[in-house]
């Protein structure tokens, strides 16, 4: 801790300044991190998105709407309504 104290002195930084330039450094990174994180965000949402109609697809076939039957033999009767949380 001394080693530092004493390069501080040397640059002749005071304590408030060196306070102030880290504040402005965390700063900026949290902003920048903070916009990498929305921007990953979103493309896992996308992401999920993507999958849930590929496991649409593979139940119910390629279809625009879903059909009655599905690809994989399962007999509509036996389908359970899950509630998937938005």
């Amino acid at each position: 801790m001394e080693t530092v104290i004493d390069l501080l002195k040397a640059i002749q930084l005071n304590l408030l300044e060196v306070v102030v330039a880290g504040l402005f450094i965390f700063s900026f990174g949290y902003l920048i991190g903070m916009k990498k994180v929305k921007k990953l965000t979103h493309e896992i949402y996308g992401l999920q998105r993507d999958v849930l109609e590929l496991n649409e697809e593979l139940l119910y076939g390629a279809h625009e709407g879903v059909s009655e039957t599905p690809v994989i033999g399962l007999k509509p009767g036996s389908l359970k309504q899950t509630k998937i949380a938005k």
